[in-house]
């Protein structure tokens, strides 16, 4: 077969985007691939012996947490996502922003927060023996204390998707269910509740894909799950080979929950067979049930917001002047830079990529789409392990010195794999939104691919490009176990500083670099929803 048949055959017209598009992913891939090669050629004695003592304690304890976490987080926010797109109220504009801010405080700072308020010294103890002469002890460093947090720190994703799904719903189809004489509780039972089945359960998936990734808050309440184990075995037995295996494993888990997710989903789509669609009108409510629909609403923002942001700034005004120094100012310089360098690296691959796709129909430019999301679906602390172990192949197989292991290029690299897929979805729905119609307005008129993008399409996705950035830098300032792991020496960031603080018991003294996040992270949830109210409009 000669070239040009090959060509043909497999639909290939190489251009310099595809090219760049298909080096870049096979670097992106490369970490994962060197994952399942280092598992044919390693020595498996520690692995056996985890195997048969450690493993199903993680596998126990995570199974648990997962399946709890997302019970929880389904009834809390598809309950509070129902409330506010069916009925109107006081208060309920800001009940729906306030229902959101959780996503602003990472759940390690919340494991810190809420270990300090259930102290013997915490505000509760001590407000019990202060006030009715009662030693009350409440232990939440377990199992259920990770279950607790997770749940409010998270439900969010189920929320927002929920209220998205909901908004979008006829009033006609709702209509007729009264109709055949159905109450406001027997249709969302029987009518909406199965039709939100598939958008629930993604958004329930990705709860159980951040609590399965999650290492922070189970190793600050030492309980043994999955990503405890990989860090143990890595840091503290230091076996590589044990926390590959463990990796590949957790992996495997993570994978067949995305399949069986889309298993579930399959073909199934609710659209609407004509263009009449009536807008659900909300129905106001009396005082009375206003009042229970506001503390319903309320719950989650109080425990999932409000008391942890106030222990934080109860702390900070406590120890302020011990940790504003010069070094905080580092570290917060050193999270900025980072954060931007990784945004900005995972931005322009995704630009690269997602233009690729849109250009290029076929399997390879679907191939390229699904890849970027491969990252996001993999934990911090796999990717680590992975890139770190390319690496270091390449330093003493290929260079014959160290010249990547233990610099930042590694962060940054790790970064842009784990997070391409926020930054691509976000390029990728600027480029959904201009079509190709002034692209090819420009081709006709003899402009080549690169000059059309960078003179049409570019500027006309400037600001899905933008929204890119800042996105990608929330998830990356955030990070922590890919950080812990990739960080060169006495390179900082903001969470590892509040982790340091927390594990030298100290924990008053993490409200400082916790706040400055968390504040980071609303102004960017504030910023973006406030777009999407524009959008709305």
């Amino acid at each position: 077969m000669n070239l040009k048949l090959l060509k043909r055959n497999l639909n290939i017209n190489l251009d310099s985007w595809l090219f760049i598009s298909i080096i870049l992913s096979f670097f992106l891939l490369a970490p994962i691939i060197t994952l399942f090669t280092s598992l044919a050629t390693q020595n498996i004695e520690t692995f056996i012996h985890i195997a048969e003592t450690l493993l199903p304690e993680y596998i126990r304890n995570s199974s648990i947490i997962a399946l709890f976490t997302g019970l929880f987080t389904m009834i809390i926010g598809v309950s509070t996502a129902w409330i506010l797109t069916m009925y109107e109220f006081k208060f309920s504009k800001l009940l729906h922003v306030g229902l959101i801010l959780p996503l602003a405080i990472p759940t390690y700072i919340a494991g810190y927060v809420y270990s300090g308020i259930f102290s013997y010294t915490g505000i509760i103890s001590r407000t019990a023996r202060n006030l009715f002469g009662y030693n009350l002890n409440l232990d939440i460093m377990n199992i259920y204390g990770v279950t607790f947090i997770f749940t409010f720190f998270l439900y969010p994703y189920v929320f927002i998707i929920a209220r998205s799904f909901f908004a979008k719903q006829s009033l006609s189809m709702l209509e007729s269910a009264k109709v055949l004489g159905k109450s406001d509780t027997q249709t969302f039972f029987l009518v909406v509740l199965p039709m939100a089945r598939t958008a629930i359960i993604g958004g329930v998936t990705l709860v159980i894909m951040e609590v399965l990734s999650a290492f922070g808050l189970p190793s600050y309440f030492g309980v043994q799950t999955f990503s405890t184990g990989i860090f143990r075995t890595w840091l503290t037995l230091g076996d590589t080979d044990a926390a590959i295996n463990l990796a590949i494993i957790l992996m495997g888990l993570i994978f067949t929950i995305i399949f069986i997710e889309r298993k579930s989903r399959g073909r199934k789509q609710y659209s609407f067979t004509n263009t009449k669609i009536k807008p659900i009108n909300k129905k106001p409510l009396s005082t009375k049930h206003s009042v229970i629909a506001i503390i319903v609403c309320m719950i989650p923002i109080l425990f999932g917001f409000i008391i942890p942001l106030m222990q934080l700034f109860s702390w900070s005004f406590m120890t302020y002047k011990e940790v504003i120094d010069e070094k905080l100012i580092r570290i917060i310089m050193n999270t900025f830079f980072i954060g931007i360098v990784g945004a900005v690296f995972a931005t322009i691959i995704a630009v690269i990529i997602s233009n690729t796709s849109r250009l290029k129909k076929g399997k390879i430019s679907k191939f390229l789409s699904k890849l970027t999301t491969i990252g996001y679906s993999i934990p911090g602390a796999v990717i680590a392990i992975g890139v770190m172990t390319f690496f270091i192949f390449v330093d003493r197989k290929i260079l014959g010195e160290k010249v990547f292991y233990g610099t930042l290029f590694l962060m940054v690299f790790a970064y842009v794999i784990r997070y391409l897929a926020v930054a691509y979805n976000s390029v990728e729905s600027g480029f959904d939104k201009i079509g190709m119609k002034f692209h090819e307005a420009s081709r006709s008129l003899g402009e080549g691919k690169t000059k059309t993008f960078f003179r049409v399409d570019l500027p006309m996705i400037k600001g899905s490009v933008i929204g890119a950035v800042i996105l990608t830098f929330l998830e990356i300032i955030k990070e922590l176990p890919l950080t812990l792991i990739l960080r060169p020496f006495n390179f900082q960031t903001l969470s590892a500083y509040a982790k340091q603080y927390a594990d030298d018991e100290m924990v008053q003294h993490s409200a400082i670099p916790s706040i400055i996040l968390i504040l980071i992270g609303i102004i960017i949830i504030l910023f973006f929803e406030m777009i999407n109210k524009k959008k709305e409009k």
